[in-house]
C-alpha cells in the first residue's frame, strides 16, 4: 500500500514537473526562443511521454528551426496517439510541404479539416501549399476560408495577397496587402527575431516606415531586409546579437514603447536628413530613441547635419577633397525662367538635377544643356529639388569611377570600387553589370589592389582627406562615396548613413572579401564597446 502511495505521489510529481516544463517551453515559443524552448518541451515529454499537446508544441518548434524531418517524425507519432488533432495533422502537412512533398501535406491539412473544419490554421497552410505549387484558384478559396474564420489574422491576408498578385489581380492584391501590413503594425508594432543562447546582447533598430510596392515584402522581411547596412546587420550578427525592430511611425506611443524589449543599443536607421526634417517629428524621433537610456548610434540629432547641401558645406574648403558645390532650388511660385535663370546664376553645364531624399541614383538626371533643364524642369524635377556640380574625374581613362569606403567611429575601410561606361554607377546586381565586369577582369583586379592598399594605390593625401571626412561628418557609422581626380585630390560625392555597406554584388563578381571581413571585425568591436559601455 506504502509502496503504491509513493509511486502515486512520484507520477504527480513527475506530472506537476512536465507540467512546469512545458508551459515554459510556451512562454520562451512566444519569444521566439526556440532554442530554449525546444529543451522545455523535450524535458517535459521526457517525464510524461506520448502526451499528445507536448508532441504537437516541440513539432512546432522543429518547424520554427527548419527541422523538417524530425518535425515530421513528431506529428506522426501525435497523429497516432490522436488521429483526431487537427494540430498535428496541420502539423504534418506544414513539414511535408517544406520537405516538397506537396501532395502529401495537401492530404494531411484534409485529414486536419476533417477532424476541425473551423480550424482556421489548416486552411491557411492549405492556402500557403496550393499557392506554392501554383493551383492559385483552390488557394484563393482555402485562403478565404481562412479569412472568414479569423478575418483579422495578418498572415492570412498577407497569403492572400500574394494569391491574388499570382492571380493578376493587382489592384485587390494591393489593397489586402496594405491591411495586412496594418494589421501587423496595430497589433505588434515591433518584430522580435529569433533568439538563441549564443547571443550575447540586444539590439535595437528603428528604422523609417517602408515604402510599400508591388513586390509585396512580409512584415517580417520589411523589417529585416531595408535597403542600406542595418538591414544587412541581422545575417551577419544574429548569432551574437539579439535584434528587435520597429518603424518609428509605429512606436510614437508610449504604450508601443513599453511593450520592446529593453536593448544594449539602439541603432537608428531613420538616417535620412531630409526626410527627418520633412516629416516634421524630429522632437519624437530622438524622444524614442533616447528613451531606452543606452547608447544610439547614428543620433537623428547627428543625421539632420548630413543632407546633401549640409555635408558639402561641412567639408568645404577641406584641403585635399574637391567638393562639387550642391545648392537646393524651388519651383514653387515661380516660372520655369525664373528657376532656369536662379541655376544658370551658379552652375554651368553639364550639372545633375535630384530629388531631395532619393538613394541608389533613384531621382538624378544630367543635365547637359539648357533645353534639357527646362525640358527637366517640367517632367522630372519636383517642387524642391537639388542641383549639384558635375564633376569628370576619368582623367582620361576610359571608365568612371565610384569607391566606396565605411566610416564606423574612428576605423576607416576601402569597401569596393565601382566602374561604368556611364557617369551614373550602379553596383553588381544586374546581368547586365555582371556581363561588364567579365568583359572586364582587370578592373576588378585594380579593385583588389585598392581595397588591399589604398595608401599605395591612391595616395596618402586620399587617406588623410577621408580622415578629414570622418572627423566633420558627425555620424558614428556611415558610408562614402568618393573618387580621385588627377591631381591627387579626394572628389567627394556623398557621406550618409543609408548605403549599403556589406556586399551587394552578385556571386560572379564579388566585392573583395577582405575588405568585408575586416567591416565586420569592425562592427563587432563596436556593438561590443557599446555593450560594455552601458
Amino acid at each position: 500500500m506504502d509502496d503504491a502511495l509513493g509511486l502515486e505521489n512520484h507520477h504527480m510529481k513527475d506530472f506537476e514537473t512536465a507540467k512546469r516544463f512545458f508551459f515554459e517551453g510556451l512562454q520562451l515559443l512566444e519569444v521566439k526562443n526556440y532554442s530554449a524552448a525546444e529543451i522545455r518541451f523535450a524535458q517535459s515529454l521526457e517525464l510524461v511521454p506520448d502526451r499528445v499537446s507536448t508532441l504537437n508544441n516541440l513539432a512546432v518548434i522543429k518547424i520554427k528551426l527548419k527541422q523538417f524531418s524530425a518535425a515530421e517524425q513528431l506529428a506522426l507519432q501525435a497523429v497516432a496517439l490522436d488521429d483526431k488533432s487537427p494540430e498535428a495533422w496541420s502539423n504534418l502537412g506544414i513539414a511535408l510541404a517544406a520537405l516538397e512533398r506537396h501532395e502529401a501535406a495537401l492530404r494531411a491539412y484534409d485529414r486536419a479539416l476533417a477532424c476541425n473544419p473551423a480550424y482556421a490554421r489548416a486552411w491557411y497552410n492549405q492556402a500557403m501549399t496550393l499557392l506554392e505549387v501554383k493551383r492559385y484558384t483552390e488557394a484563393l478559396l482555402a485562403c478565404d476560408r481562412a479569412q472568414k474564420l479569423e478575418p483579422d489574422k495578418p498572415e492570412v491576408l498577407y497569403t492572400k495577397s500574394r494569391i491574388l498578385q499570382a492571380l493578376r489581380q493587382i489592384d485587390q492584391a494591393q489593397e489586402m496587402y496594405r491591411k495586412s501590413l496594418d494589421l501587423s503594425f496595430a497589433s505588434t508594432p515591433f518584430f522580435i527575431a529569433e533568439r538563441s543562447p549564443s547571443q550575447k546582447a540586444g539590439a535595437l533598430i528603428i528604422g523609417q516606415h517602408p515604402d510599400l510596392n508591388a513586390s509585396l515584402k512580409s512584415f517580417e522581411d520589411l523589417h529585416l531586409y531595408c535597403s542600406n547596412f542595418p538591414g544587412q546587420l541581422y545575417e551577419r550578427f544574429r548569432e551574437e546579437f539579439h535584434f528587435t525592430y520597429v518603424f518609428v511611425g509605429d512606436a510614437a506611443g508610449k504604450s508601443a514603447c513599453s511593450q520592446i524589449p529593453r536593448p544594449d543599443f539602439v541603432i537608428n536607421n531613420h538616417v535620412n536628413g531630409e526626410v527627418i526634417l520633412s516629416g516634421g517629428n524630429l522632437t519624437g524621433l530622438i524622444e524614442l530613441v533616447d528613451g531606452f537610456g543606452v547608447p544610439v548610434v547614428n543620433h537623428p540629432a547627428k543625421a539632420v547635419q548630413t543632407t546633401r547641401d549640409v555635408s558639402a558645406k561641412l567639408l568645404d574648403h577641406v584641403p585635399g577633397i574637391l567638393v562639387p558645390q550642391t545648392m537646393r532650388f524651388s519651383t514653387v511660385g515661380k516660372t520655369c525662367e525664373v528657376v532656369v535663370h536662379e541655376i544658370e546664376d551658379h552652375f554651368a553645364y553639364p550639372l545633375i538635377t535630384r530629388t531631395l531624399a532619393s538613394q541608389e541614383g533613384s531621382g538624378m538626371l544630367k543635365v547637359d544643356s539648357r533645353a534639357e533643364l527646362v525640358a527637366a524642369l517640367f517632367s522630372a524635377v519636383p517642387g524642391q529639388f537639388f542641383v549639384t556640380e558635375f564633376v569628370d574625374s576619368r582623367g582620361g581613362n576610359k571608365f568612371f569611377r565610384k569607391i566606396r569606403a565605411a566610416i564606423v567611429r574612428e576605423e576607416i575601410i576601402v569597401l569596393r570600387v565601382d566602374y561604368d561606361t556611364n557617369w551614373k554607377i550602379y553596383g553588381r546586381k544586374s546581368n547586365e553589370r555582371v556581363a561588364f565586369y567579365l568583359a572586364n577582369a582587370r578592373l576588378l583586379e585594380e579593385e583588389q589592389r585598392i581595397c588591399q592598399d589604398p595608401e599605395a594605390t591612391l595616395g596618402r593625401s586620399v587617406l588623410q582627406s577621408l580622415q578629414a571626412i570622418r572627423d566633420r561628418i558627425p555620424l558614428d557609422a556611415f558610408g562614402v562615396d568618393f573618387d580621385v581626380a588627377a591631381d591627387g585630390r579626394l572628389v567627394f560625392y556623398e557621406a550618409n548613413a543609408t548605403m549599403n555597406l556589406f556586399s551587394t554584388a552578385r556571386k560572379e563578381v564579388p566585392y573583395p572579401p577582405a575588405a568585408e571581413d575586416r567591416l565586420r571585425l569592425v562592427f563587432h568591436q563596436y556593438f561590443m564597446s557599446l555593450v560594455a559601455g552601458r
